[in-house]
């Protein structure tokens, strides 16, 4: 049997970047991975997954040397962000400081590549590719597992980063509650003839938001939120019919855009773990929640995850159950917290931007107006964003 201190289940987005994180904590990790360590170069095709990593989340990324892996041709960073409803007048900027950009949009493998490639530097992570945990038991001071290719491993905590399905949330019992927002999210890539350079660009509408975000040039992923009963329909268009629906649903003249991938669709729901810790187990990232994509929030959440679990964990030795227990309780009050703030925050974005009445349009114009002249609740809104 092999005894590590922390044993993390998913090698995805944020299970290697934690298993980065708790290695720099000075945590001995074992990181089980079902799928194959990611490959991904220079010059790969482009992935349609992507999200908006927030700036605070880049600098950690360059802390743990993540950054040495990622390819500064495939990043997209941007130092600009306008948000506009086309059921008002209203608007709102933002923009990043003379010194730093406000975040960099990255292909998801992409950062799963570069945080697994840093993960074979370092001497106390122990990884297993194409392997999974069958069978975990808890006891008041540790976490016995069972892989599928028949080690056994000994830890004192066991992480779950296995996204909105966890086998492990589903094993230990631990209840969810969600809710589908009844749409899709449509992706693909767009080259985009006049769009403002380094920035992320967001259209409220009834039918759901539209997001343009830049990969440098004309290059944008698209990011199109459709209701259920549409989605197909826009799926099966022809290119001319897509383009010319995806204009009327921006209602700004970024001048001549052009299809450059194919287009994929995926399901909107909202989901919250009903704890997020139990005994020696804790859930990161999606295993815990799941949030509208309309802020591309999702995976700031999951890495801040992270960091709050290393905050915690760092000054406690995870042996000592009335300690872990202590701190592990802390980490899911500060947590959870955040989370519902930022999802509920988000749901409600979304049925607001749905309603069709004047006083309420009136409403969000002079709200997003205001905001925009408040130059502490703009930056208060910016410094939420991953949080």
């Amino acid at each position: 049997m092999q005894k590590v201190d922390i044993i993390i289940s998913g090698g995805g987005m944020v299970g290697a970047v934690a298993a980065n994180a708790f290695s720099a904590a000075g945590f001995e990790v074992a990181l089980i991975e079902a799928g194959e360590q990611t490959t991904f170069a220079e010059e790969s095709p482009r992935s349609l997954r992507v999200s908006a990593i927030a700036q605070k989340h880049l600098d950690q990324f360059a802390v743990l040397g993540v950054d040495t892996f990622l390819y500064p041709s495939r990043l997209g960073p941007y130092r600009y962000m306008t948000v506009w409803d086309n059921g008002s007048r209203g608007e709102l900027d933002f923009s990043a400081d003379t010194q730093s950009n406000l975040g960099a949009i990255i292909e998801n493998t992409h950062v799963v590549f570069a945080a697994q490639q840093r993960l074979d530097q370092l001497p106390r992570v122990h990884t297993f590719y194409r392997n999974q945990i069958t069978e975990f038991k808890q006891t008041e001071r540790k976490v016995v597992v069972q892989l599928k290719a028949g080690d056994e491993l000994q830890a004192g905590l066991l992480i779950a980063c296995e996204g909105a399905g966890s086998p492990l949330r589903k094993e230990a019992g631990i209840e969810v509650r969600q809710k589908s927002y009844q749409q899709r999210a449509m992706v693909a890539y767009l080259e985009v003839e006049k769009a403002p350079q380094q920035s992320a660009l967001q259209a409220f509408n009834l039918t759901g938001p539209v997001a343009l975000l830049p990969f440098g040039g004309n290059l944008f992923s698209m990011v199109w939120s459709c209701d259920e009963a549409l989605v197909d329909s826009w799926l099966e268009a022809d290119d001319a019919t897509f383009i010319n629906g995806l204009q009327a649903h921006l209602q700004r003249d970024f001048g001549d855009i052009k299809l450059l991938s194919k287009r994929a669709a995926f399901p909107l729901q909202q989901m919250y773990a009903a704890q997020t810790v139990k005994q020696r187990l804790v859930l990161l990232g999606d295993a815990a929640h799941v949030v509208h994509p309309l802020a591309g929030q999702g995976v700031n959440l999951g890495l801040s995850d992270v960091t709050e679990l290393v905050q915690q964990l760092s000054a406690v030795n995870i042996k000592d159950a009335v300690n872990l227990d202590r701190a592990l309780r802390k980490y899911q009050r500060r947590r959870r917290s955040e989370v519902i703030k930022t999802s509920e925050l988000m749901s409600f974005l979304h049925g607001f931007y749905r309603i069709e009445q004047p006083a309420l349009s009136w409403l969000r114009s002079a709200g997003m107006l205001t905001i925009n002249r408040l130059p502490p609740l703009k930056n208060w809104l910016l410094q939420q964003a991953g949080s």
